[in-house]
């Protein structure tokens, strides 16, 4: 794991307090607590693509018994340093079970929103895989809990393989949902069914041909994990203007989907 701070200074002048300032209060708040075990940054910081427009994702290892303790801490931390404009926490249990919340505060730029997550010592899964989660930014580590977790490639492959031959399936299936949507002249039924279940698989099936590790991850991250022809290809994509223009990019991407499901294949 990497050790240090947040490398460079984010902030806008338009807001009082940085993306630095909201990472020093966090580990302000938690490290000294002996029911906290670890503080570290993931997201963007462990990816190296920390810019101005990131957000703080902050995770700690708390002790069982103790998460709701360190969000009253954080929370209170984070109100003196600034009151905050928007706040919300996953309903428990969580989908990863971790106990997760999100704020923005008014006095920063809303780009630099928190995302804090307690995870208890128990909990093994901490997205620590260095292959889909990057490098994590350890800002303290009593115990040395942080550590890269290796990544089970052959179960990720299988799911990845077990979702192909769904894609297999719908996407040809589900191609009507943009055409009748464009044939009734509904334009926002027929933008949402063409991101849905057009332009989104294509992406997907272009991640298990050159970034399978990451097959799941949607539209982020395509400028480091698809060749510059298949970027462009989407990007040129992604934005039909009319409801003539939707048909037009459905189809190439039709083409598309299935030039690569052919590669795939071979």
């Amino acid at each position: 794991m990497t050790r240090g701070s947040q490398t460079q200074n984010t902030a806008s002048p338009a807001y009082r307090v940085s993306r630095d300032q909201i990472i020093q209060a966090l580990t302000r708040a938690t490290e000294p607590l002996d029911y906290v075990l670890a503080g570290y940054l993931g997201g963007s910081d462990a990816t190296g693509r920390t810019d101005e427009y990131s957000d703080v994702d902050y995770q700690v290892i708390v002790e069982d018994d103790r998460v709701e303790d360190v969000f009253e801490v954080v929370l209170r931390e984070l109100a003196a340093l600034s009151p905050a404009s928007h706040q919300y926490r996953l309903p428990e249990p969580t989908w990863h079970g971790c106990s997760q919340v999100f704020l923005s505060l008014a006095d920063a730029d809303p780009a630099h929103f928190i995302d804090f997550v307690a995870m208890k010592r128990s909990h093994t899964d901490r997205f620590l895989e260095e292959e889909r989660h990057g490098v994590a930014i350890v800002l303290f580590d009593k115990e040395g809990l942080v550590t890269v977790d290796p990544f089970d490639r052959e179960t990720h492959l299988e799911k990845m393989r077990t979702r192909l031959s769904v894609l297999r399936e719908t996407f040809p299936l589900f191609q009507t949902l943009v055409t009748r949507a464009v044939r009734r002249g509904f334009p926002a039924e027929a933008a949402a069914a063409y991101r849905s279940h057009t332009l989104h698989p294509l992406i997907e099936l272009l991640r298990m041909k050159y970034c399978p590790d990451r097959y799941d991850f949607g539209p982020r991250y395509l400028d480091r994990d698809l060749p510059p022809e298949w970027r462009d290809a989407i990007d040129a994509l992604a934005l039909p203007t009319d409801l003539e223009e939707i048909e037009t990019f459905r189809t190439k991407a039709e083409a598309h989907f299935a030039e690569v499901l052919r590669t795939l294949d071979a």
